[in-house]
This record gives structure tokens, sequence and C-alpha cells, in this order.
């Protein structure tokens, strides 16, 4: 078991990377009408920096460090009094809007390599499967675990784009982690798919 899960886990890293060397970062903030990305009130300038980012986790910590700012000031402002508190109370909750924009574009660029990782790996599997045998029961489980696959990735677009409808960042935001755990399995459907495919009979070897 522990071997298999260091397989998985090697595999879909190599394809992250792959991802991330090959593709430019700042496609993650561009309009694709075949997928939902899209928090509409970035500024311009919030989108040619979040464009230049590649690791989503650089702009996570960013975001701690805008939160910790923020607690910072709002314990000094406990200390204040009129205008000076109302400044730095005013200063606090601009800094935790920053953060969860943050963390909004996070979550965006993440997507975005999900989704070009899960279409890699999916041309992938597909690929192979004309390596084996249509009728071996190993392959018919392949097959299934690749349509539980496109289910729960097609089931995570749709909890992107129910998450742009909500209010606040915040739930906005509650609702991408979601989506974010259901594009994570779809993706691990996938790598066991592929593993347990090359556990079957390949037609090279039945055919020799």
């Amino acid at each position: 078991m522990k071997t298999k899960l260091i397989i998985l886990t090697m595999f879909a890293f190599a394809i992250q990377v792959m991802v991330k060397s090959q593709t430019p970062a700042n496609l993650a903030f561009q309009h694709n009408p075949n997928y939902v990305l899209g928090y509409a009130y970035y500024t311009e300038e919030e989108r040619r920096a979040f464009s230049l980012v590649q690791d989503p986790s650089e702009l996570y910590i960013q975001s701690e460090h805008l939160i910790e700012k923020a607690q910072k000031l709002k314990n000094d402002a406990r200390t204040k009094q009129g205008a000076e508190r109302d400044r730095l109370n005013k200063e606090v909750k601009e800094l935790y809007k920053k953060a969860e924009v943050c963390q909004l574009a996070a979550s965006e660029l993440l997507a975005y390599y999900n989704r070009v990782e899960f279409s890699i790996c999916k041309a992938s599997f597909i690929t192979l499967l004309n390596c084996y045998s249509e009728t071996d029961s190993v392959t018919i489980q392949s097959k299934k675990l690749l349509l539980a696959a496109v289910r729960a990735f097609r089931l995570a677009k749709e909890m992107r784009e129910e998450a742009y409808a909500q209010v606040t960042n915040a739930a906005i935001i509650a609702n991408l982690r979601l989506a974010e755990e259901k594009e994570l399995l779809a993706l691990r459907k996938l790598v066991e798919a592929r593993e347990l495919l090359k556990t079957g009979i390949s037609i090279v070897l039945a055919t020799r």
C-alpha cells in the first residue's frame, strides 16, 4: 500500500512539474469560455501581479502575511481612540480584503493547473488503453475509475460556478476549497486508473 501511494504521488508530481514548466501562469487569469475561472473584481494591478506568479503557495503565503499584519494593527487599534482608531480599523479591513483576494487568485491558479493536469492525465490514459485488452477485467475496472474521475471533475467545475455566485469573498473561498478537493479526487482516480491498467493484460504480450 505504501509503495502504491508513493508511485501515485510521484506520477502526479511529475505531471504537475511538467504543467508548470510548459504553461505560462498568466493564462490562468485569461477568460476561458470552456471553464469557469473568474473572480470579476480584480484591479488591473492585481491581475498583472497575479499573472506573474507560478506557484499558488506563494499567494497563500502572501495572504498569511497580510492577515498577520492586519491582526497586529487590530490589536493596536484597541489602544487608540477617535480618528486614529478609525484609520487603523479601516486599514485592517483593507488588509483582510487583500488577503482574501490573494486566496482567490491562488485558487484560480490551482484550478488552472488542475485542469491542464487532468487533461494530460486523461489523454495519457486513453492512449494507454489501446495497448490493453478491452475484455480484460482489469481494463474494465480501470475504465470505471476513469468515468468516476470525469464525473468528479465535472462536479468540481459546477462547484466553482456556484462558488462565484456567492455574495462575500469568504463564502466564495469556502466553496472553492470544496471544488479543489473534488478536483484532487478526480486526479487521484485518474492516476489510480492508469496504475491499475498497467497490471492488466497487454495486447502486445498476449499476441506473442
